[in-house]
């Protein structure tokens, strides 16, 4: 049986402003970026992988109605390399 591991990533502002300008809470200059994978769950079954994804992907649906487009994630499933 294959296990596979739930990784989330988010989009960024970063500020591209060489002097690192901020005003009031603005950059001078930015760009949005996604971050790096994070795992989020370990080891789980193929057979309960896309339950887990749709309970991961509508939690972020919630908090996007809540938070804003800001709140937006991206998840994916992977397969966990054998140990040998």
């Amino acid at each position: 049986m294959n296990l596979y591991t739930i990784e989330a990533r988010k989009r960024i502002t970063v500020n591209t402003d060489p002097m690192k300008r901020c005003y009031n809470g603005c950059h001078y200059s930015s760009e949005t970026s996604w971050t790096n994978w994070e795992r989020l769950e370990l080891e789980i079954p193929e057979d309960k992988i896309e339950k887990r994804l749709t309970f991961w992907r509508g939690l972020n649906e919630y908090a996007v109605s809540q938070r804003g487009k800001n709140a937006k994630k991206e998840f994916r499933a992977t397969l966990n390399k054998p140990l040998i």
